[in-house]
């Protein structure tokens, strides 16, 4: 019994220190239907923290700009839904596999290589677009002027008279092929120039070096010969789990390309395997291609994804990014593809059309409520209510009182939307 005794009081002590903390202030609405007895500062209230209650999460927040002419083949809304597959997998047998019929594919070629008119043919198929990723001609082409090893594919391309992507001369894992920034962009754009005399219909694709990548970068070419931004977005794993969280790394590369042009992730990526640890986390890579997909739908100049089904341990090194080799991986890209966010078919229609911009701030709907942050509102021209709530140390603006414009939640999105 004596040995108890400074147990049960240490116990005590824990529960008396529990139920006198402060609870923790993590969001706000009015004072009126505030749970908790907490002060209130000027012009703002407060939500208090509960055992039995979820926290907010904060969620992309859309506003509808004027009538703009969309780029080449970007869709009207939605994400085109693509994959990067081995040379040797027969796209039926991807199709067939994944359950849904895709937009594209991704082939990888060399100038001077011959192109591929077995794997366009089974693209045509499947009524999936080509992808073609284009790299600098092989040592021994080294001797042909590189105009007309350009003009060559140009031509080959466009005689199937077909929609195209060509991401030519990606700086990934490159950066420039050897060229200096003025050579690499007398290249671009000569390429640029002969497809649009031989090739009209084949879009260029500028792939950025990294996510640290902006528009002032020395190799980006310029907005004159560029139709979309391309950008590799892998989520390798390290010893403690994914190394980072691929959204909120790119989230700023977005908002520096989105107002200029559509945007590719060439490829997506999300690794159930690596060498760091030699573990399988199947399970959790399932989960992030789950959450990773959704996210994508609160981007809207994102129009194409290509999950990167090629990019196994073999080429990477570290990570495994396959998904065809487990079936949780299957099953899980196989929902995600079911989202209509996602287009099984190219959107080559061109008219004059509301766009939607993410705006910077995140907001929050909780409670059946929506939480739309006032520096949004500003940016938008929108008046600040005079009863703003505290969420995570940022003033935000309940969209009950903001009565002159429609706020609303889009369920497929998982975004907020403001018409103005």
């Amino acid at each position: 019994m004596k040995k108890l005794l400074p147990l049960i009081f240490i116990i005590l002590l824990a529960f008396s220190a529990c139920v006198t903390d402060s609870p923790t202030h993590v969001t706000g609405e009015p004072r009126s239907r505030t749970l908790g007895g907490v002060a209130n500062h000027p012009g703002s209230a407060y939500l208090v923290e509960q055992s039995d209650m979820i926290y907010p999460i904060p969620v992309p927040v859309l506003f509808q700009t004027q009538n703009v002419v969309r780029a080449v083949y970007e869709p009207a809304e939605g994400i085109h839904l693509a994959a990067w597959l081995c040379p040797s997998m027969p796209l039926r047998n991807f199709v067939a596999q994944s359950g849904h019929s895709h937009a594209a594919f991704v082939y990888e070629l060399h100038l001077c290589d011959e192109v591929p008119e077995n794997w366009i043919l089974q693209c045509m198929a499947v009524m999936a677009t080509p992808i073609f990723v284009v790299y600098p001609p092989r040592q021994i082409c080294e001797e042909t002027p590189i105009g007309d090893t350009i003009a060559t594919l140009a031509y080959s391309l466009g005689a199937f008279n077909i929609p195209m992507f060509v991401a030519f001369y990606p700086t990934t894992g490159y950066y420039g092929h050897g060229l200096i920034p003025a050579e690499y962009s007398i290249i671009f754009r000569y390429a640029r120039a002969i497809f649009m005399h031989y090739a009209p219909q084949v879009a260029f694709v500028w792939v950025a070096p990294s996510l640290d990548a902006t528009v002032r970068n020395p190799f980006f070419p310029g907005h004159d010969v560029v139709d979309w931004i391309g950008v590799e977005l892998l989520a390798g794993r390290g010893g403690g789990g994914f190394v980072h969280d691929v959204i909120e790394t790119f989230a700023p590369f977005y908002h520096m390309f989105a107002p200029h042009h559509p945007i590719m992730l060439l490829p997506l990526g999300i690794s159930h395997f690596s060498r760091y640890n030699h573990a399988y986390e199947v399970d959790a890579a399932a989960m992030e291609i789950l959450r990773v997909y959704q996210a994508l739908a609160g981007f809207p100049r994102v129009g194409l994804v290509a999950y990167g089904d090629a990019f196994g341990v073999a080429r990477t090194g570290r990570n495994d990014f396959a998904i065809t080799v487990e079936k949780r991986l299957v099953s899980a890209y196989n929902r995600v593809a079911a989202n209509p966010h996602f287009l099984p078919v190219l959107d080559t229609s061109v008219s004059l059309a509301p766009r939607r911009t993410r705006s910077i701030h995140m907001g929050y709907h909780w409670n059946d409520n929506i939480y739309v942050n006032v520096a949004t509102l500003a940016e938008l021209n929108i008046p600040t209510p005079r009863q703003t709530v505290e969420i995570d140390g940022h003033l935000f603006a309940c969209s009950s009182r903001i009565s002159a414009h429609r706020i609303w939640f889009c369920e497929i999105r998982q975004t907020i939307m403001v018409d103005v």
